[in-house]
């Protein structure tokens, strides 16, 4: 006996519109997002092998970004974040919309987000790194390490995790654990949207600064990558949780509020 179809929420017209919508959503967090993490990222690859300070790096960075705006937008390295960004949202805007339109539940959903958004940000942040790590280096380019490619995939599956599975979550543990948060689920969410990100940074950063010594030090001993990551971990934690706020945190709001809009085609 065959499988009685499913009524879909809204024509397959309007499933188009929203596709695009959902890219003008991911188009404006990636704007929003990426200049202040195209200056972070570079800082801390500098600071790593010894050209500048994180603070010199952020420096540098500002003063480009003011000064010679056209320079900055139309560079390799802020095209390279903001299409990685753009692509992330873009991938996990594309399958919740999809999962809505074919009834999909939130469970599947949720499973299906994090393998789409991990190999699509996890490849084009590898890709990314790599070419940050090439750019800024101050060894002559070579090829990067297969363990630094693990690690810095290991990290992102971590970070992704965090900003796009973790937050509903959490935000329901704070609605059970702050009175002042059950009656606002949107508030409760925005708090884990920020928090949650932020916090895997503390385990992924160790994890980051040995892919990068990979590469700087190829001959370094594990004792000296760990008096490295001993020296550069506080510092390195909090400039990417700085990151990671506007990337997965303020650029995920972002996100969420341009296809709270969505609603004006669903009608179509």
């Amino acid at each position: 006996m065959a499988m009685e179809q499913k009524q879909k929420p809204y024509s397959q017209r309007t499933l188009y519109k929203l596709y695009g919508f959902d890219a003008v959503a991911a188009a404006c967090s990636s704007v929003l997002v990426s200049p202040f993490i195209a200056i972070v990222d570079r800082s801390i690859i500098e600071n790593t092998n010894g050209k500048r300070t994180l603070s010199e790096g952020f420096k540098y960075g500002a003063r480009q970004l003011i000064m010679e705006p056209h320079r900055f937008f139309f560079s390799k390295q802020f095209g390279l974040v903001s299409g990685l960004y753009f692509s992330t949202y873009m991938t996990a805007n594309v399958i919740e919309t999809t999962a809505e339109y074919h009834g999909i539940d939130s469970s599947r959903t949720s499973m299906l987000k994090f393998i789409g958004t991990t190999s699509v940000n996890m490849s084009l942040c590898i890709f990314k790194d790599r070419s940050f790590t090439q750019m800024f280096g101050t060894a002559a380019a070579r090829r990067l390490p297969v363990l630094s490619y693990l690690l810095f995939a290991l990290r992102d599956s971590l970070t992704v995790a965090a900003s796009f599975n973790a937050p509903i979550y959490f935000s329901h543990y704070l609605q059970g654990k702050c009175a002042s948060l059950k009656e606002k689920p949107d508030s409760a969410l925005v708090v884990a949207q920020l928090a949650c990100p932020a916090a895997v940074q503390f385990i992924s950063t160790p994890l980051h600064l040995i892919a990068l010594d990979l590469y700087n030090r190829p001959t370094a001993s594990p004792k000296e990558r760990q008096l490295l990551v001993k020296q550069q971990y506080l510092k390195s934690t909090f400039a990417r949780i700085g990151r990671i706020g506007p990337a997965f945190g303020f650029g995920g709001i972002g996100n969420t509020y341009v296809r709270s809009y969505r609603s004006m085609f669903l009608n179509a």
